[in-house]
C-alpha cells in the first residue's frame, strides 16, 4: 500500500436497548472518554463528530438517522497499526471486549479500513459503500479488516 496514504475506519453496531435505557449505560456513558482517549492518540487524524447524526439529549455518539439503536464512528488514521493500537491497547479494547452486552450480533463485517488520500473527511456514504463491498467482495486493498493486514 502506497505509506502516504492515511487510512479511514468505518464502523457501526446495533445497540440491544435504546439510549437511556441503564442496560446500555455503560457503552453511553463512556463514549465522550473513550473519544477523547482516541483524539490523544498518536496517528489519531479526524473523526465524525456530525451533529446532524448525534443522538442528543445528552447522548454523545452518532447514530443511523433514525434508528437510534445503530451508533456509527468514522475516523481518519496516519496508519492501521495506529488505528489497531487504540482499538485494542487502550481504554477501548475494554469496551471492545464487553460489546456483546451492549451490542446485537452484526450480520456481516460491522468495520471496514479503507486507504485515504486525505484531500477531505470521508462521507458517511462512502463508509457504508466501503463496509458494503467488504461484504459482498471480501478483503481488498480497497475496502480491508485487520486480519487483512495480518493484525490481530
Amino acid at each position: 500500500m502506497n505509506e502516504n496514504l492515511q487510512i479511514a475506519h468505518f464502523n457501526v453496531a446495533k445497540l440491544r436497548h435504546e439510549p437511556g435505557d441503564t442496560r446500555v449505560a455503560g457503552f453511553i456513558d463512556n463514549v465522550a472518554k473513550v473519544n477523547a482517549i482516541a483524539e490523544r492518540s498518536p496517528g489519531f487524524v479526524w473523526r465524525l463528530t456530525d451533529d446532524s447524526a448525534a443522538v442528543g439529549n445528552g447522548v454523545s455518539f452518532q447514530a443511523l438517522e433514525k434508528d437510534l439503536r445503530i451508533a456509527i464512528s468514522m475516523s481518519v488514521w496516519t496508519s492501521a497499526a495506529e488505528l489497531f493500537h487504540f482499538v485494542n491497547k487502550t481504554a477501548h479494547g475494554g469496551f471492545l471486549r464487553r460489546r456483546s452486552e451492549w451490542f446485537e450480533p452484526w450480520v456481516g463485517p460491522n468495520y471496514v479500513i479503507w486507504p485515504h488520500a486525505g484531500e477531505a473527511s470521508p462521507s458517511l456514504e462512502y463508509g457504508w459503500s466501503r463496509l458494503k463491498k467488504l461484504a459482498d467482495q471480501g478483503a481488498s486493498r480497497e475496502a480491508y479488516d485487520f486480519k487483512f493486514l495480518g493484525l490481530k
